[in-house]
């Protein structure tokens, strides 16, 4: 299943989504600066501020100004980093919402070159770093299940499926289907070879394929939204979602998620 405007959640949602997930992360740097983040290992929670910082300040100058990833040029500061991040993230909001999500933006998504990829894909960045920086220090703050389950989409959709037009696809037989509330989506196991442009050699390189929900599933995945949606990027256990049938599709698709995440 391919996202539509109907299972969206809406861009005002996505922009309100942005604003209390900086601001909750915000709260969670004031409480300790030096904090080992668990889910991103090596990371201490300034090393976390920066990096979500970092890409606030490059997406409001890609909107803003243009610019492609690439011509952006980034000042590290040298003290008030918390500060320096809220401002950021206004900053970004500030751009977006001077914006149509129709209007042109460079993205590295070819199929959608637009300000509203961009309005999306800073809605889940922000969520899951917010998580990163809650667990430092305890649980995280509940999610919006609407934006935990366009959260399972986008991971889906923009990172994890497909495969390259120079490569041959080998399909399986086997089948998963992840399935939340009122939304499912139905996966193929696959794999592909060939040679990129750059030269490097894929050979039966693992992949997964959206398909109608036509034929039954080899496994099926199942849980709350949020479950979910942390799951696939790294953020929650397997425990906390059911999953029925061949369990070694379930830790396939994961494996896909953590390299392609």
């Amino acid at each position: 299943m391919n996202r539509s405007e109907t299972d969206s959640p809406g861009w005002d949602a996505f922009l309100a989504s942005i604003q209390n997930d900086s601001a909750l992360l915000a709260a969670a740097a004031r409480t300790d600066m030096s904090a080992e983040i668990p889910t991103c290992p090596g990371w201490l929670m300034r090393d976390l501020l920066l990096h979500l910082g970092r890409i606030h300040r490059e997406k409001e100058s890609t909107v803003r100004l243009s610019l492609r990833d690439k011509d952006f040029t980034f000042e590290k500061p040298s003290e008030n980093l918390v500060e320096w991040f809220e401002e950021g993230s206004a900053l970004m909001l500030e751009a977006f919402r001077g914006k149509s999500p129709s209007d042109h933006a460079w993205t590295w998504h070819k199929p959608d070159q637009t300000v509203g990829f961009w309005i999306r894909r800073m809605a889940h960045e922000t969520l899951i770093h917010r998580v990163d920086g809650e667990l430092a220090h305890g649980p995280s703050t509940p999610i919006n299940p609407e934006i935990a389950k366009d959260g399972i989409d986008e991971a889906l959709t923009i990172f994890i499926e497909g495969y390259p037009p120079w490569a041959s696809l080998n399909r399986d037989s086997s089948v998963i289907r992840l399935t939340t509330g009122d939304r499912s989506w139905h996966l193929r196991k696959a794999d592909f070879s060939g040679t990129s442009r750059s030269g490097r050699v894929f050979e039966n390189f693992p992949t997964v394929l959206l398909e109608p929900d036509q034929s039954e599933p080899d496994c099926v995945i199942s849980g709350e939204p949020a479950a979910l949606n942390l799951w696939l990027w790294g953020r929650g256990p397997i425990s906390e979602l059911e999953v029925t049938g061949e369990a070694s599709l379930a830790q396939y698709l994961r494996d896909i998620a953590a390299k392609s995440t």
